[in-house]
């Protein structure tokens, strides 16, 4: 298992290869978007975790679908990642994204408990050893979290030129 939540299964002789390709597509595993910014990396949060306080899964699923057919630029973009905790623990590595999202709850004004997104930026591993934690940008209430995301990628579209996402938020 790789840290971004993928299975690589090493040592398939060649020509073996279509026919495990075949077994793979019937189980629906062959999607595109390996590793890629579609493939965003979330923790179970609330589907199996005791600890969790959102959906990390669900929230995942709707910004890949966002990503999927809003944003189809983005289908191939290698160096943007993106990743999803359902509480502070960090298991979905949210801390450490380009673009993070931690699941929390927050008080409405009428003093309701209402689930809501931590909105992180910034965060890289920088392949040499080094990387930087994301900032806490702002919360938002979960249901604006494809909102959020959109606001993000339009502004790094307009603005990012040829930048990596680090480079661009650091600017």
């Amino acid at each position: 298992l790789s840290l971004r939540q993928n299975i690589l299964i090493p040592f398939i002789k060649e020509d073996a290869v279509p026919f495990f390709y075949q077994e793979l597509e019937k189980l629906g595993f062959v999607a595109s978007g390996y590793n890629k910014a579609v493939d965003i990396t979330a923790c179970p949060g609330t589907d199996t975790c005791n600890l969790g306080i959102s959906s990390s899964t669900g929230i995942a699923e709707e910004l890949e679908r966002v990503i999927k057919t809003e944003y189809p630029q983005y289908l191939e973009k290698e160096d943007l990642v993106i990743k999803i905790s359902g509480c502070m623990n960090a298991c979905g590595q949210h801390n450490m994204a380009n673009i993070g999202f931690q699941g929390m709850s927050v008080r409405t004004k009428d003093k309701l408990v209402a689930p809501a997104l931590q909105v992180l930026l910034g965060g890289s591993t920088d392949g040499n050893g080094q990387g930087r934690f994301a900032d806490k940008v702002v919360k938002v209430p979960s249901k604006r979290g494809p909102e959020a995301l959109r606001l993000i990628l339009n502004d790094y579209d307009a603005n990012g030129g040829d930048l990596s996402f680090p480079d661009y938020y650091a600017e």
